[in-house]
């Protein structure tokens, strides 16, 4: 193994990877406002919000790079030094995980309509916050990575909540979807196809984010938990757009007829007997002959004003479902 495996190869890796995730985070970004140009403007502003965070990110991370491996090439003292680009890392992974895991927690609030249950993610979550900025400002001070141990307490604190967080989140949206099965074979199937990306998505963070805490506590001399940490800002932005552009393949039979609702759900009438998906997240439960009701599914489109739209009129080319 050479001199600086595990010093700069881990900053190498981590930035490669920050870099990569952050054009997957323009292109879903791209898709987005391509796609829902009604959405929310505040929804919209989220977005614009954790776009800027993953593209300033990205931008230290190259300069803390470009620093370690071309302005001080072979300079044996500058590269245990952190530098400009590394020391606001903590700081923007902190908010950008804020910004995801409270839009999370309004998505739980409105969902189950347990404020406990949501009040505690946004607790936790800004417990991390505050734990990220302790960690940026204890780097500050100490300078040099091999001091970084006399900041772990806060380090562990800040990465352990966003594990914490992370999990609850999962954990939650999984046990609500699933306890809301409906025993409709379509129904089910696309209820199932959200829990699987629900738990890919949450196990994604939760995963990186143990990996940074196993890297930092098992190899303190090293940077390898930077290899984990710098692409992990870019797996929260990444996981709630993922969400957010799934949301029309959740309609893929494009029905449309007007129908308002309440987040607990309503009756209405209808003509046949099959089970649509409804372009903001409900799931249309079609008992036969004439009987539907909808059930919020966790949409992360705009729920406060709960206007869905169906149609009975199938794309041209489809035939018309059986009525029979």
């Amino acid at each position: 193994m050479g001199l600086f495996d595990l010093t700069l190869g881990p900053i190498l890796m981590g930035s490669m990877m920050n870099v990569l995730l952050l054009g997957v985070m323009i292109m879903q970004s791209y898709i987005y406002f391509e796609r829902y140009k009604n959405d929310k403007t505040w929804l919209k502003a989220v977005v614009c919000l954790l776009l800027v965070l993953d593209s300033l990110s990205a931008a230290f991370a190259m300069d803390m790079t470009y620093n370690y491996l071309v302005t001080n090439f072979a300079n044996l003292e500058a590269i245990q030094i952190t530098n400009l680009g590394i020391t606001p890392y903590p700081l923007l992974t902190g908010i950008t995980a804020f910004v995801v895991q409270n839009f999370f927690a309004w998505r739980i609030r409105l969902l189950t309509g347990n404020k406990f249950l949501a009040y505690s993610v946004c607790a936790l979550s800004t417990v991390q916050l505050l734990a990220s900025i302790g960690t940026m400002i204890g780097g500050i001070i100490v300078k040099y990575f091999i001091d970084l141990e006399k900041v772990k307490q806060v380090s562990l604190i800040w990465l352990l909540g966003s594990v914490v967080t992370d999990a609850i989140i999962t954990v939650t949206l999984v046990w609500y979807l699933r306890a809301h099965r409906t025993g409709f074979a379509s129904t089910d199937h696309l209820t199932g196809r959200i829990i699987r990306m629900t738990v890919q998505t949450g196990l994604l963070t939760t995963t990186c984010a143990l990996g940074v805490v196993i890297a930092y506590l098992v190899s303190t001399n090293t940077t390898m938990h930077l290899a984990f940490g710098l692409p992990l800002s870019k797996l929260y932005t990444n996981s709630l757009m993922s969400s957010l552009n799934a949301r029309k393949a959740w309609n893929p039979a494009g029905y449309t007829a007007e129908i308002s609702g309440s987040r607990t759900g309503i009756n209405s009438q209808f003509t046949h007997g099959r089970v649509y998906s409804a372009g903001n997240g409900f799931v249309a439960h079609v008992s036969r002959p004439t009987t539907h009701t909808l059930y919020p599914l966790p949409s992360l489109d705009s729920l406060t004003n709960l206007v869905v739209t169906f149609s009975t009129e199938p794309k041209p080319g489809r035939r018309r479902p059986d009525s029979g």
